[in-house]
C-alpha cells in the first residue's frame, strides 16, 4: 500500500512519518513544501525496506497535485494554513484540499484521512460543563471565530461536500491543542498578550492538550484501522486547566506579568467592544466577540472515548509531556 501524506515536513507531520514507520507502513510519499526538507525526512528511513519518496507539491497547483496523487492507495492529509492573513489560510487549507479532492478522480486511492480540528465544533451553543466529543454540533460557518478556525470549518464543509469523497473510504481526525517540543507555547485559551502583560482568560477551564507524538499516534491508528465514515476526537487524560498550565509556564519557560480577567468582565468588554467596532465601522476591529468569548471560554469537558475504543492510548503522560514541551520552549528563549 502506497501512502501520500501532506504536510509532511511540520511539526505534526515529521512525527506522522516517524509513527507510520513504526506502524509497519514501507511505502510512502512525502509532500512538502519546500524541497529542502528532503534530506532529513529521508534520514527517517530505518533501513532500505522502506522506501521514502519526497516530493515538493503546492497543493495551490493542479498539476503539481495530480503527479503526487499517481499511484497512492491512501491519503493522509495534514498541510494547513495556520499562519498569514485569513486569505493565505483559507488559501492554503480550503483551495488546497479542494484541489487535491479534484485530482483523485480515476485515481488508485481508496481512503483519504483528513486532519481537522476542535476548532470545527460550535462550542459556543454548549452550556458550562458540557462534555465535547464527536457527536457535539458543528459550526455553520465559522467567520467569527477567527480566520484559522474559519478555514478549517470551511475545509471541513467543502470535504464532506465533495463528490469524490463518496467513493473512498473517509476518516476525519480532529486534534485540540498539539504542543511538544518544537511547538508553540501559550494557546490563546489559556489568554492573549497586549500592551506588555498576558491577560489570563482560562482560568479553571481544562486545556484540550493533545502531545503531538501522541497525536501522531491517534492519526496513524485512525488511517490504518478505522472504519469508513468515522470521526476521531483527538485529546489527552489528565488534562491540565489553563491557570495550571500557566503557572507552570511562568515557573518553566519565562515570567509573565499576568492580569487575571475574569468571565463576565471579559463578556462584558467584548460585547462593549463589538458595539464600538460596529458604530465606528470597523476602525477598532473586534477581536473579542461575545461570541468568540462564549466559544473560547467558557468551561467544557472533552472525551477521547472513541479514540480508545480503536485501541489508542497516550503513550506520553501529561507531566513528562509537558516538562519537555516548557524544557524546549525555555531553550527556545534563552537561544533568542
Amino acid at each position: 500500500m502506497k501512502i501520500l501524506l501532506t504536510g509532511a515536513s511540520g511539526f505534526l507531520g515529521q512525527r506522522i512519518v516517524a509513527k507510520l514507520i513504526e506502524a509497519g507502513t514501507t511505502d510512502l510519499r512525502l509532500a512538502v513544501r519546500q524541497a529542502s526538507a528532503a534530506a532529513k525526512l529521508m534520514s527517517m528511513a530505518p533501513n532500505e525496506s522502506v522506501k521514502l519518496e519526497v516530493v515538493p507539491v503546492n497543493l495551490l497547483s493542479r498539476e503539481q497535485v495530480q503527479r503526487a496523487v499517481a499511484g497512492v492507495d491512501l491519503i493522509i492529509h495534514a498541510a494547513a494554513g495556520t499562519r498569514g492573513g485569513a486569505a493565505d489560510m483559507f488559501m492554503n487549507s480550503v483551495v488546497g484540499t479542494r484541489n487535491l479532492l479534484d485530482a483523485l478522480a480515476g485515481t488508485a486511492v481508496k481512503r483519504f484521512v483528513l486532519v481537522s480540528s476542535f476548532s470545527v465544533y460550535d462550542t459556543g451553543s454548549m452550556t458550562a460543563g458540557a462534555t465535547l466529543d464527536e457527536t457535539s454540533p458543528l459550526e455553520v460557518g465559522g467567520v467569527e471565530k477567527g480566520g484559522y478556525a474559519f478555514t478549517k470549518v470551511q475545509q471541513e464543509v467543502l470535504y464532506h461536500a465533495h463528490p469524490n469523497v463518496a467513493s473512498l473510504e473517509s476518516v476525519v481526525v480532529r486534534p485540540g491543542v498539539i504542543f511538544g517540543p518544537g511547538g508553540s507555547g501559550l494557546s490563546s485559551r489559556v489568554g492573549i498578550s497586549a500592551l506588555g502583560v498576558f491577560a489570563s482568560l482560562g482560568h479553571g477551564n481544562l486545556l484540550p492538550l493533545t502531545e503531538v507524538d501522541n497525536c501522531a499516534d491517534a492519526i496513524v491508528r485512525a488511517a490504518l484501522h478505522a472504519r469508513n465514515g468515522d470521526v476521531f476526537n483527538v485529546v489527552d487524560d489528565d488534562l491540565p486547566t489553563c491557570s495550571e498550565y500557566l503557572k507552570q509556564y511562568r515557573a518553566k519557560v519565562r515570567r509573565l506579568r499576568v492580569v487575571p480577567v475574569p468571565y463576565r468582565a471579559l463578556y462584558w468588554g467584548s460585547s462593549l467592544l463589538a458595539r464600538y467596532s460596529k458604530r465606528s465601522k470597523g476602525q477598532l476591529p473586534a477581536i473579542l466577540t461575545p461570541y468568540v468569548v462564549r466559544a473560547m471560554y467558557r468551561p467544557i469537558k472533552y472525551s477521547n472515548a472513541r479514540l480508545k475504543a480503536l485501541g489508542w492510548q497516550p503513550r506520553n503522560d501529561m507531566p513528562s509531556s509537558l516538562a519537555r514541551a516548557f524544557a524546549s520552549l525555555r531553550a527556545q528563549a534563552e537561544r533568542a
